[in-house]
């Protein structure tokens, strides 16, 4: 599950731009350019997606929206069995793959890959898909007994337990070992080597211009799947989304991801050569209350955690709920976009979703008859509530540049106003936005999450706040605890079905937030581009099948 706070499209490269005619050219254009791609530290969804284009893995994965779960196919592994009741998969790597630099990939690569995964000095983002793998009898992780090399083409994976999440533990991004084994840890972060990677996917890095430009190429020794059939694939940093609406409309770029609901119609009901194409809900909108004291867990690197003054307060925070009229903003934001959230499990997800819970209705009034048995009342008539000499007010973080959520903070400013709760509209750089989320200094903030594909959740609800930094809003329950370390330890996905729904009931009951709206992501494509594969897994899905007419 990634983060969710910024737009992409991708525009064409034209003559015009030094570009030979004749070529098979798509270009992408991002809201800002990316940081790394870099798979151990990549953690926005467009960096990621680059980067699944340049790396490859052992498997390679499918969703499945008539059963809302993955399946897998064969990628670097070739083939692959379970052994140990279950509890390891034995893998058997193509022979014929190599890196873009003609070196053979071994097992030796996927072993590599895991300790660099794992290794706590680096940080990766994505460390806790290694919590699956067995650990040693001291609790650590060991990567080369956990992954263990048979041969240069087999590996045996490890696990604690059989689970459906086992596969997806294995297929993370596989990278060079006889590349990066010569680069002391502390220093790969910031290493060259990141913005000249060396992979086996379907594309390479042809160049990299900073807050310009990134342009792929097809790779041509690539037998995963195979070479790219474009020429090149260009990601254009375009940080203003109303200047990307105006060039996918002239013509100047072919896809613009994220376009609003006017947008799309507008769209729709023009002769442009411009098609308008859905995914399914994979990512919802919600408002983040803090339910600890931001200031005190800063200021004690972490060892003091008490009750956040408002949001702390279970009723409160079901309050504030009452107050927001969902249904409103998703009919005046988003249109036929998109529909009502109760929680962080999503429609796709049919054996997990809680269908027989129904959103919280607007409710003024009850809103504040909660906060008064809280003992917020507005006793002096000033306009807003107090408890003691406390006034209800806050400021609500958001990330500038997006006028969307500007639009969205002011719907939900003016909404809590009508139950006299002062909100301040506070906007910051992202990079800031980010820090203050991480380091629990806010009161409130409106964000969006994409969730993974494999339900897991418990890096975004798990108690231990170290452990599971995306966790922003602080929530903590030991019986949620214990549900999500049982849903990783069924046989089957169905089995954890009434787990995930207890889960969905708790958080409806405590309302760590106010889950506002799943959306579609609405993607507007110029018909010049044909093979896409546009899904749920992402916008440059299987992009090595894009080409132009």
């Amino acid at each position: 599950m990634l983060f969710v706070c910024f737009s992409s499209c991708s525009p064409r490269k034209k003559v015009a731009d030094g570009q030979p005619d004749g070529k098979k050219v798509v270009v992408i254009g991002i809201g800002s350019d990316v940081e790394t791609f870099n798979p151990i530290f990549a953690q926005e969804v467009t960096g990621g997606e680059i980067g699944d284009l340049i790396y490859s893995s052992l498997v390679s994965a499918n969703f499945d929206t008539a059963e809302g779960i993955l399946h897998y196919s064969p990628m670097l592994a070739r083939e692959w069995e379970s052994v140990n009741l279950n509890r390891d998969i034995i893998f058997h790597l193509r022979t014929d793959a190599m890196w873009s630099d003609g070196v053979p990939i071994t097992a030796r690569d996927v072993q590599f890959s895991y300790e660099l995964y794992g290794n706590e000095e680096l940080a990766s983002v994505r460390e806790d898909e290694l919590e699956g793998l067995k650990k040693g009898k001291d609790g650590k992780l060991d990567i080369q007994h956990s992954v263990e090399i048979v041969n240069d083409s087999t590996l045996r994976f490890h696990f604690e337990r059989f689970s459906p999440a086992q596969l997806l533990n294995a297929g993370l991004p596989i990278l060079p070992a006889h590349l990066l084994d010569t680069i002391p840890p502390k220093e790969l972060r910031t290493h060259s080597i990141n913005r000249k990677p060396i992979g086996s996917g379907p594309f390479s890095l042809a160049s990299w211009k900073s807050g310009d430009e990134i342009t792929l190429i097809p790779n041509r020794v690539s037998v995963l799947p195979r070479p790219a059939l474009l020429d090149q694939l260009v990601f254009r940093v375009l940080p203003d989304h109303g200047a990307r609406f105006a060039h996918l409309k002239s013509g100047e770029i072919d896809l613009m991801t994220d376009l609003s609901s006017s947008e799309a119609q507008e769209l729709s009901g023009s002769t442009l050569p411009v098609q308008v194409i859905t995914t399914p809900v994979r990512r919802y909108q919600f408002v983040g209350w803090n339910n600890i004291d931001g200031d005190a867990y800063s200021k004690s690197s972490g060892k003091t955690i008490q009750p956040n003054a408002l949001f702390g307060n279970a009723k409160v925070r079901e309050a504030m709920t009452l107050a927001i009229d969902r249904k409103s903003i998703v009919k005046a934001l988003l249109a036929q976009f998109g529909q009502d959230a109760v929680g962080p499990v999503s429609p796709i997800f049919h054996y997990a979703y809680n269908d027989t819970l129904k959103p919280m209705p607007f409710d003024p009034a009850a809103a504040l008859s909660l906060l008064a048995q809280e003992g917020w009342e507005d006793k002096d008539g000033d306009g807003v509530l107090k408890k003691g000499k406390r006034k209800f007010s806050f400021s609500l973080l958001i990330p500038s540049g997006s006028q969307f959520t500007l639009e969205l903070a002011n719907i939900i400013q003016k909404q809590l106003h009508d139950v006299k709760i002062a909100v301040q509209i506070q906007q910051v750089e992202e990079s800031i936005f980010w820090q203050q989320l991480m380091e629990k200094k806010f009161d409130a903030f409106i964000g969006g999450f994409e969730v993974p594909l494999q339900l897991q959740l418990t890096l975004f609800w798990g108690s231990d706040l170290r452990k599971y930094p995306f966790n922003f809003v602080s929530y903590r329950n030991q019986h949620v605890d214990r549900i999500l370390k049982a849903t990783e330890s069924v046989g089957k996905e169905s089995e954890a079905a009434p787990l995930w729904k207890e889960f969905q009931v708790i958080l409806a009951e405590e309302q760590p937030c106010t889950f506002l709206y799943w959306e579609h992501n609405v993607i507007g494509v110029n018909k010049r581009v044909i093979g896409t594969h546009f899904s749920i897994l992402g916008t440059t899905y299987q992009a090595w099948d894009w080409s132009t007419e």
